[in-house]
């Protein structure tokens, strides 16, 4: 008996400290004061499409939970300011048109040009290396580890 709590604290505490490999760059987003305009620009329909290929053949695509999607949106600039592009809400395998998501994801659009067969994973590393990809929830590490659990396996595609 004490073999397997002792087993199961540990899995606990490997749990957390997986959570927050994953989810430990969690960066805000900004927000604009009254004075700032914010400009949305369209991706062109062939981005569009790109972008729908990539990921709707990745596996990560598969196992966001539709309960808990993920907002991935893209961003570029131009002179010096932030633009931001479309957006797609992603969960249970599919694009949805409604829902609240648990996690934000922010790309450059730069590397939607770079997006080709199935390297969904290669080029998100290298846009977060380079500082072009940032993460935002309002759930703290541990909600997120038990809303997402079943895309743990995809840690590595981020870079943690």
């Amino acid at each position: 008996m004490k073999k397997r709590i002792i087993i199961i604290f540990l899995g606990i505490i490997i749990a957390g400290l997986v959570a927050i490999l994953i989810f430990g760059n969690l960066a805000p987003t900004g927000k604009t004061t009254s004075s700032q305009s914010i400009q949305t620009v369209p991706l062109s329909s062939e981005e569009q499409q790109k972008v729908f290929q990539i990921i709707s053949s990745s596996d990560f695509f598969q196992d966001v939970p539709k309960k808990n999607p993920i907002a991935l949106t893209f961003f570029s600039f131009e002179n010096n300011q932030r633009i931001w592009r479309d957006g797609f809400l992603i969960g249970g395998g599919q694009f949805l048109t409604q829902g609240e998501p648990t996690i934000y994801l922010m790309l450059h659009s730069k590397y939607i040009s770079e997006f080709n067969g199935n390297n969904l994973c290669e080029v998100i590393q290298r846009a977060n290396k380079n500082g072009d990809l940032a993460f935002h929830s309002e759930y703290g590490k541990v909600s997120l580890l038990i809303k997402c659990a079943g895309m743990l396996k995809h840690r590595d595609c981020f870079g943690f």
